[in-house]
């Protein structure tokens, strides 16, 4: 068990790795009454290529999502959520492009409700009937989420942007991927991701780390689990479509404006490229920006405007979206902008951006939710939540700007659409 403290932030983080792998961080916070936990395991929709025992394997787009689904399953019908409701606990979980996670969070029964968790994500039963039962689910709620605009530009926006990176697919697929899941594919993927070696367990709240250890050092396999290589295909520097546009059910369209970029996500240059993949976005759309006054003022966007960066293996990618019935405008705008930035930031400007950013993360630190999501994020990234806060004070406009530079270039641009009909 090893103590990491960071005084200048009145933190410390104790963490351990287990001799089968996995990687528990517990951030004491002494007089919380909330607790929160989270078991994050590094497998999201984007690993669908791997290999296991040295063959190559293929599985159906939604594969990752429909275990989330499926994990909370018990032989007696019902499911771990029926368990921790009658503790007082909140459950849920999430299927993102790179993770699976389950979590909790409570006031009492702490280490009663971290073994609930540790018991039903390990403890699977899939059976054909039940299978076939969440296909259906599935397939209804992919037919929810196709009707909304908002999930339509998303979904086009990724598709255009990437020609082979899985990044492109849907988080929970297609009715046709869907239809192809069997027991075995669940099974097949569960027993190579599932493991705690591509596991990590992320605790705040004023806990024991001692008691959350060996928890979960008794409960969980013991054995040490070679992970496979994951195959996300090559990835040119130009898109797969420059524009793109569907027809929808919206009172106003909307537009997504973006690029990518191939760069090292790991290791300590993966999180300096992250972060100031994240001022960029701040940088260029934020709400202090002059992209976003101009384009407000003159009316071209509404209020809803965003700008982020998105981090999937070997790639960062950017996105600026929001509503506007004249997109070609606001591609201009963005054009014009990060060009602009590209050769120089204003330093008053940044400073500003920066002070923002690093009060976000600061304030992070009293969130046990929002601190336990990113540090398992980071986990998986090679690197620790609380040494970013060092990184982003090094940081200067001219990286950012060199940054900005190198992604927006004219083959790695795209624009999505989404029209009224």
């Amino acid at each position: 068990m090893k103590e990491n403290c960071y005084p200048m932030l009145n933190q410390k983080m104790i963490s351990h790795t287990c001799a089968n792998g996995l990687r528990i961080c517990v951030f004491p916070k002494p007089g919380f009454r909330r607790a929160y936990a989270m078991l994050a395991v590094n497998y999201g929709s984007i690993d669908i290529s791997f290999d296991v025992n040295g063959e190559p394997y293929n599985s159906p787009l939604g594969v990752a999502h429909f275990l989330e689904h499926k994990v909370f399953e018990q032989p007696d019908g019902g499911n771990a959520l029926q368990i921790f409701a009658k503790t007082g606990a909140s459950p849920n979980a999430f299927t993102s492009k790179t993770m699976t996670a389950y979590h909790f969070s409570g006031t009492e029964k702490f280490m009663h409700n971290l073994e609930i968790l540790l018991d039903f994500v390990t403890s699977p039963y899939f059976t054909e009937e039940n299978v076939a039962k969440e296909q259906g689910i599935i397939g209804q709620e992919i037919s929810m989420v196709n009707d909304r605009p908002a999930w339509r530009l998303y979904e086009n926006f990724m598709a255009s942007l990437y020609c082979n990176h899985p990044a492109k697919d849907s988080i929970i697929g297609t009715v046709e991927s869907i239809g192809q899941i069997t027991r075995d594919i669940l099974f097949k993927c569960y027993n190579t991701f599932y493991v705690p070696s591509n596991m990590t367990l992320c605790v705040a709240g004023d806990v024991s780390a001692e008691k959350i250890i060996s928890a979960a050092e008794s409960m969980l396999p013991r054995e040490k689990i070679i992970l496979p290589n994951r195959d996300y295909g090559f990835e040119p520097a130009s898109v797969a479509r420059a524009y793109s546009e569907e027809k929808a059910e919206t009172a106003v369209p909307l537009f997504g404006i973006g690029a990518k970029r191939a760069m090292k996500t790991t290791g300590e240059e993966g999180m300096r490229n992250r972060i100031v993949a994240e001022l960029a976005a701040d940088v260029i759309g934020g709400p202090s920006s002059s992209l976003y006054a101009k384009l407000y003022g003159d009316g071209t966007i509404s209020a809803d405007f965003d700008s982020e960066a998105m981090v999937f293996p070997g790639s960062i990618a950017m996105m600026i979206s929001g509503e506007s019935r004249d997109a070609r405008c606001v591609e201009e705008a963005v054009r014009n902008s990060v060009h602009t930035l590209s050769e120089d930031i204003d330093s008053g400007y940044f400073n500003r951006i920066k002070k923002a950013y690093l009060g976000v993360r600061l304030r992070s630190l009293d969130k046990v939710k929002t601190l336990c999501h990113e540090q398992a994020d980071a986990v998986f990234g090679g690197y620790d939540y609380l040494d970013t806060i060092e990184i982003i004070n090094e940081i200067d406009s001219r990286e950012v700007s060199q940054f900005i530079s190198q992604m927006f270039r004219e083959e790695s641009m795209t624009l999505s659409v989404v029209s009224g009909e």
